[in-house]
């Protein structure tokens, strides 16, 4: 592992209509993730920035921690990638899409002869 590098809580829902991932990053600001969709392949990415200030007598001190994140999902063959949503909140990032439709069965028929 890389120093720095946060490793995020993953969690990955499936429903009959859709899929639902989640990704817990807490001390992540919204405007720090970014997410980009390459062919099938989703990527979430972030940094934490945390600054604290510290006094002791005369000595003022900031400490800084930062961190990033990349991770990387292959989407699903039947993820409709048109209707990707993302929201963010309470540290959780949640990224849901539909399922396509099953091409329905073909139908049998019968054929008629012309006579």
């Amino acid at each position: 592992d890389l120093p720095g590098m946060l490793k995020p809580v993953l969690d990955i829902q499936e429903t009959d209509k859709q899929y639902k991932i989640s990704l817990e990053v807490p001390g992540v600001e919204e405007q720090d993730i970014q997410i980009t969709l390459d062919n099938d392949l989703l990527m979430v990415r972030g940094e934490k920035r945390q600054e604290q200030e510290k006094k002791e007598g005369d000595f003022h001190r900031v400490e800084r921690s930062y961190g990033s994140f990349q991770r990387v999902l292959n989407l699903p063959d039947n993820a409709n990638q048109e209707s990707i949503k993302a929201a963010f909140k309470n540290g959780v990032l949640t990224i849901t899409m539909d399922k396509r439709e099953a091409s329905a069965p073909k139908q049998g028929r019968s054929i008629p002869i012309n006579g």
